[in-house]
């Protein structure tokens, strides 16, 4: 997934928290500028992303997954979870 911001909610105050099932991934995250300077993370299954505050808004996305990595996932792959307030 290409560097994108979740910004589709009405108030974007509230954090939104990322959680990677399966296989690895490099994540990718920059400013709030789109073309900015940015740094990659890798993910392990299991992990927690949680952006809140000034990060609410970065750019952000998955650069690669690395294929077989996870037993997790039937099959291998990824599972994303996105979680997000929508009351308002």
């Amino acid at each position: 997934m290409g560097l994108h911001q979740d910004r589709d909610e009405k108030d974007v105050t509230a954090p939104v928290v990322g959680v990677s099932l399966g296989d690895d991934a490099l994540f990718r995250i920059g400013g709030t500028a789109r073309g900015g300077k940015t740094q990659s993370v890798k993910l392990a299954s299991g992990d927690v992303i949680l952006f809140g505050g000034p990060a609410r808004l970065a750019y952000h996305g998955i650069d690669r997954i690395v294929t077989g990595s996870s037993r997790v996932v039937p099959g291998g792959g990824r599972l994303s979870l996105t979680l997000r307030s929508i009351a308002g």
